[in-house]
């Protein structure tokens, strides 16, 4: 080859080069069609975060403020900012519809939401779920073992829900109980709930003991819904005296009082697990999961009112560090990482939960209608 070809050849490399360099600053780092960002491109100092604002239900509250999360969501260009309410309140809160996004923790409680702002929804995801369970100890769980409303199965304790609403409906008191000497308080065998007018948690307990109280069957009519409300559900609620509004708040009270003083908490799983897996734990050796049996999801629902709450949707979907973060607070994962759950347990060595897979019995909620009538119908009675 001639010295002239060869400085032909040397001029085209050198363009093509360029090209591709120039191509690289255009797209930018991580950028690339079909990639992802890198694990170590966190955004910028000097990169401009778009501010995303959104209202969540208070169980995810430490989620979205992990320093990890925010990382994770400042690579996608985003500053993540939430405030609190009820997943049920969320419908009526003034101005939701200008968030950029709002999670309600039930599927029920997302069409509330849709239903009153429907033309400002642009989608729904559900990222992650817990199952419904209950905070309790290990001395109550004997009792109640012994009175046939509990069992253990495979190093995991489950409440009978059909002889728990039994005894609810009997009006059973603790000294009722056979073997209560270990646990003689006077008080009716009741689960401290969160207020079904506002809360999820509630709306989800509800849901099961309709669910329960039906043979096994979702309640479908309205008429119904406000019959078996009036007759057998309200004093679930009723006979508790005063609710807090959000599952934070029983949940905090067992933790600060004990099972001694609160024996039955409704909680959802990832409360449980996350006080475990973070430290300092608060949970102590008396302290135990308990599901309910049936139990009943409640999964957590993304609703975008703009494309900035869309981008949020996407990466608590699909970036499978977030996945890892998300179950590192407790919950269970959907789609693709759906194994990052089962992960986290294995590697904090704990037990007492019920793998992915077992749960046989699960209870459905009742549609938005009926669901609806059951809460005012009890609302009507406070």
């Amino acid at each position: 080859m001639g010295s002239r070809a060869k400085t032909l050849v040397a001029g085209v490399v050198l363009i093509l080069a360029a090209i591709v360099v120039a191509g690289g600053i255009a797209l930018g780092p991580g950028l690339l069609a079909g990639s992802e960002p890198a694990d170590n491109e966190s955004a910028d100092q000097s990169q401009e975060l778009t501010t995303v604002h959104g209202v969540i239900g208070s169980e995810k509250e430490s989620l979205f403020a992990d320093p990890e999360a925010k990382e994770i969501f400042a690579r996608y260009g985003l500053d993540v900012q939430v405030t609190t309410s009820g997943s049920w309140a969320m419908a009526e809160r003034a101005g939701i519809e200008q968030e950029d996004f709002a999670s309600p923790s039930s599927e029920v409680a997302a069409a509330h939401l849709t239903d009153v702002h429907g033309d400002a929804v642009l989608s729904t995801t559900r990222p992650f779920y817990s199952p419904l369970a209950i905070a309790t100890g290990s001395t109550v769980l004997d009792v109640l073992a012994a009175n046939g409303l509990a069992e253990q199965r495979d190093g995991v304790w489950y409440l009978d829900m059909a002889a728990y609403l039994d005894a609810v409906a009997n009006g059973r008191r603790w000294t009722d109980l056979a073997g209560s000497e270990a646990y003689p308080s006077s008080r009716n065998v009741m689960i401290t709930s969160t207020d079904v007018r506002s809360s999820n948690s509630a709306l989800m307990y509800l849901s099961l003991a309709s669910y329960v109280l039906n043979g096994n069957a979702v309640v479908t009519s309205e008429d119904a819904a406000r019959e078996q409300a009036m007759a057998s559900l309200a004093r679930l609620f009723l006979d508790q005296g005063y609710s807090q509004s959000s599952s934070a708040g029983p949940w905090e009270s067992f933790l600060s009082k004990g099972p001694m003083n609160q024996p039955l908490t409704l909680i959802y799983e990832s409360q449980y697990l996350e006080a475990q897996m973070n430290e300092p734990t608060r949970v102590t050796d008396e302290m135990r999961i308990c599901y309910p049996d049936p139990t009943i999801f409640s999964d957590h629902v993304v609703v975008a009112f703009s494309e900035a709450g869309q981008r949020v949707q996407d990466v608590l979907d699909n970036d499978p560090d977030m996945a890892r973060v998300i179950a590192r607070h407790g919950f269970r994962v959907n789609g693709a990482n759906s194994g990052a759950f089962s992960e986290q347990i294995s590697q904090a060595g704990l037990t007492g939960y019920a793998a992915d897979g077992t749960f046989i019995d699960a209870a459905q909620a009742p549609s938005y209608e009926v669901a609806d009538a059951m809460l005012q119908t009890i609302e009507a009675l406070y």
